[in-house]
């Protein structure tokens, strides 16, 4: 499944003014009886700072790894270096050394290594390429060494793709890379899609690579549209607004009409073969599941305020509910978090120490990023004295977390909330992860 095939309105970041968003926040109706007293929301454990990641069977300081600008191209050679730069440093497993650091003689060297020549600089690990023109495409050769194992390549690979697919190549072997280390692929070259405010009264749904390049509008069926999640053979559902103040669900390209649904649909989920909307009707929103073409939907909640649901990867529903007189996470119709008085936005992340629910969560006047088993357990704190943090999602590798930030933008981080680098300048609300 690929969002990068849409067609998108591509602008630069420079020029897309998105306003914040003010955050959704479903107001409890009043509960029949006392909410249960909240307890307080747990502190961070290492406020955004990168301490150490497992690499083959260990934890150690982050590998430090030498990228080399592939001879050729100049283009080219820019685009993988900058591309396997980023990638590898939102990573969180890889400190990428500065070129100018380089002590090797590259020319002579060509596509091996002398070991001796990157020790001398603390490279353990060295990127090399080459690339050539076979007809109207890039030939691209690339290649990973371990200085340790001496001159012999550990991993190569070889694209052919068009000039402008270049970085598509190099987040293939990225992902490689990380492969190599730790026996399962990045997920670089993945979409992240949400929503943002474009004027007054006015929202749009957007799409932007995991590494903050390919920012862009997709066009809606009208001038609001909200809460985008990428659903079957990589469309985008979301819902929008009609004239006559209805809101139903559509998916793009083509900005189809998925279903006629009585009342509001105003969020989508998608896991397996199956589909989840939120429907507002008389007052309050109730979740509802059925098969992706909107058939056979059935009512999962009952009454109140439901919303935000997302699929487990066993078919668990997670949604945000106010059941119990303060809106929080639920699973399968069970209350899960009960610390903090205001929880939103559950998203599942099938992290390599076992799956885990990320959510908001708020804290006085500010959000922070939140990770809990889907037991309820283990409830972990990811950002904390960083401004508001909102609307997390999830690497389809389990590996990566990203959220929009008051301090001005789109982030990501690792599971643990280390590692926090802005890939953008952009903020909005309803942030969905391709893949997960």
């Amino acid at each position: 499944m690929q969002v990068s095939r849409f067609a998108y309105l591509v602008l630069p970041a420079a020029c897309l003014v998105l306003a914040t968003s003010a955050i959704a926040q479903p107001s409890a109706p009043a509960a029949s009886g006392a909410a249960p007293a909240a307890s307080a929301l747990p502190a961070a454990a290492n406020n955004g700072a990168v301490t150490s990641v497992v690499v083959s069977g260990g934890a150690r300081a982050l590998f430090k790894i030498a990228i080399a600008p592939p001879p050729g191209d100049a283009a080219v050679a820019g685009s993988v270096v900058e591309t396997a730069s980023r990638d590898l440093t939102l990573s969180s497993m890889f400190q990428v050394l500065d070129a100018k650091s380089f002590t090797a003689n590259l020319e002579r060297e060509g596509l091996a290594i002398d070991p001796a020549s990157w020790r001398t600089v603390g490279a353990e690990g060295v990127v090399k390429g080459n690339s050539s023109m076979r007809g109207t495409n890039v030939h691209l050769e690339l290649r990973l060494y371990v200085v340790s194992r001496g001159s012999d390549a550990v991993l190569k690979k070889e694209y052919d793709v068009a000039p402008g697919a270049v970085r598509g190549a190099v987040h293939q072997f990225d992902n490689e890379v990380v492969k190599y280390f730790t026996g399962t692929p990045a997920s670089f070259g993945t979409r992240l899609v949400f929503s943002a405010t474009t004027g007054r009264g006015q929202k749009g749904v957007f799409g932007v690579d995991s590494d903050g390049q390919g920012l862009g509008r997709m066009q809606a069926v009208s001038n609001v549209a909200l809460a985008p999640a990428v659903g079957p053979g990589g469309a985008v559902y979301y819902a929008g607004g009609l004239p006559d103040g209805s809101y139903q669900l559509f998916k793009y390209p083509g900005n189809t009409q998925v279903m006629k649904q009585a009342g509001l649909v105003f969020g989508v989920a998608f896991g397996g073969s199956k589909m989840a909307v939120v429907v507002s009707q008389n007052g309050q929103s109730d979740i509802w599941t059925g098969s992706p073409d909107g058939a056979s939907l059935t009512k999962t909640t009952q009454g109140g305020l439901n919303t935000h649901p997302a699929f487990g990867p066993a078919g668990q529903l997670a949604y945000v509910s106010n059941a119990g007189g303060n809106p929080q996470i639920y699973v399968d119709g069970k209350r899960v978090s009960f610390r903090g008085a205001y929880n939103m936005a559950p998203v599942w992340c099938n992290d390599p120490e076992g799956a885990k629910i990320l959510f908001m969560g708020r804290d006085g006047g500010t959000w922070d990023i939140f990770s809990i088993d889907p037991s309820g357990g283990n409830m972990k704190r990811l950002t904390q004295d960083q401004g508001s943090n909102t609307y997390p999602a999830c690497s389809p590798d389990g590996r990566s977390v990203a959220f929009f930030s008051t301090r001005g933008g789109l982030y990501i981080s690792n599971t643990q909330g280390q590692n926090q680098q802005k890939i953008a300048s952009v903020t909005g609300e309803s942030l969905r992860w391709e893949g997960n």
